[in-house]
């Protein structure tokens, strides 16, 4: 496909050798009848003033014996020889007022009388404002040799300053056309941008005409829907963070931060599952804080509350990633253990439960103390998680009545 700069450049140079050509062509016609006026009035004005001289010495005009008897005047010789001097000869026949023919001409002879209205172009001599002749020139003149050497000359000349002006344009055309294209070319680039994702864009300018216009514009839309994209991203972004919080709410334990009971027997579910059918050992955990109605009792539920917060630090700095800790009710907490057996499992709650009962629990009252026992079960044979659950559950009981403060495992 052509571009723009080619077409320009072509259009240019076609536009020039056109013009050129017409110049060419008819300049020298122009020149050619130029002449040939020249010389046509040249012979009217030496007619008009020989007629004149006829006339004021005849005292006669119109006839046929005037026709004649001007004809061989000596007015008339010399009218003839000073024209031809002074002029390039053109062939032309000299009639009088009513149509006697005073010099003979490619159609017509000396002594012949013509219907002048029947004739075209006829150019009027007068004398005095009394039209006394016509003249009817033909079509053809004689150029003398100077002549014929000027429009030879500027033929060539013409012929000479068409090529250099067609080298004038060519240069002149591949300049204008990179400036025009220049604009273009960035337009269609940052259209192709913008439909691989690279929406922000600008073009430059360089000139203030329509493809100027053009490109201020693209650049204008371009900012607009630029600022208009950001803004769109940002409140998806914006959305999107706020339904990660939301959802984050809707799965973790208020006061405690730990997730939720709903989510965690969602979650449960799906652990419990993977661990049979890879047959990956599994346990699950209940906890339960000692005597924590006694804290509420004693020591107000607002120091309840901060006990449930601390113990709840403490337990999800202590679990691995891969392990799931919920508050279960009240102060009951569940964990959720893949790929961890009895031992491995009574090892962690048993460092969990000595950070419960060595914290610093003063620090809230002089008087503080909390501790935390523990039920675990991890029954291969179990059919569903629900199950481990009542058999950590059975444990977490056993566990109390032992005395509290202690890890039991079946």
């Amino acid at each position: 496909m052509n571009s723009i700069k080619t077409k320009l450049i072509g259009a240019l140079m076609l536009t020039s050798l056109l013009v050129g050509l017409v110049v060419l062509i008819s300049t020298p016609y122009m020149v050619e009848h130029e002449i040939a006026e020249k010389a046509l009035d040249s012979y009217l004005n030496a007619f008009e003033k020989s007629i004149a001289h006829y006339i004021e010495e005849n005292q006669s005009w119109g006839e046929a014996t005037d026709a004649m008897g001007f004809a061989q005047s000596q007015d008339f010789r010399l009218v003839e020889e000073v024209a031809r001097l002074d002029s390039a000869p053109i062939q032309f026949t000299l009639f009088d007022q009513n149509g006697h023919v005073l010099r003979s001409g490619p159609e017509f002879k000396l002594g012949e009388q013509a219907v002048l209205n029947t004739l075209d172009d006829l150019e009027p001599i007068e004398v005095r404002g009394n039209v006394v002749a016509y003249v009817l020139s033909g079509e053809e003149i004689t150029l003398s040799p100077k002549e014929e050497a000027y429009l030879h000359t500027l033929e060539e000349t013409l012929s000479f300053s068409i090529m250099v002006a067609l080298l004038a344009i060519l240069p002149f055309g591949i300049w204008m056309g990179n400036r025009l294209v220049f604009t273009l070319n960035h337009l269609i680039s940052a259209v192709n941008n913008m439909a691989v994702g690279e929406l922000k864009q600008q073009v430059p300018t360089k000139t203030r005409d329509e493809i100027g216009v053009l490109a201020d514009a693209f650049n204008a839309m371009n900012a607009q829907l630029v600022a208009a994209y950001e803004n769109l991203e940002s409140s998806r972004n914006l959305i999107a963070e706020q339904a990660s919080q939301l959802k984050e709410l809707s799965i973790r334990d208020e006061l405690t931060g730990l997730y939720n009971r709903r989510f965690f027997n969602e979650e449960v579910q799906s652990l419990f599952s993977v661990s049979r059918r890879y047959a990956q050992e599994f346990s699950l955990v209940l906890g339960d804080i000692d005597h924590f109605k006694m804290v509420n009792d004693n020591f107000s539920h607002a120091t309840g509350d901060k006990v449930l917060r601390i113990v709840a630090e403490l337990l999800q700095s202590a679990v691995r990633d891969c392990d799931l800790v919920a508050r279960y009710g009240g102060e009951e907490i569940v964990l959720a253990l893949p790929n961890t057996g009895v031992a491995e499992a009574k090892e962690m709650l048993d460092r969990i439960r000595q950070s419960i009962e060595q914290y610093p629990w003063h620090t809230l009252n002089d008087a503080l103390k909390v501790t935390m026992s523990f039920g675990i079960s991890a029954d291969a044979g179990a059919p569903n998680y629900e199950q481990l659950l009542a058999q950590a559950d059975g444990q977490l009981y056993r566990a109390k009545r032992e005395g509290r403060n202690r890890v039991c495992h079946g």
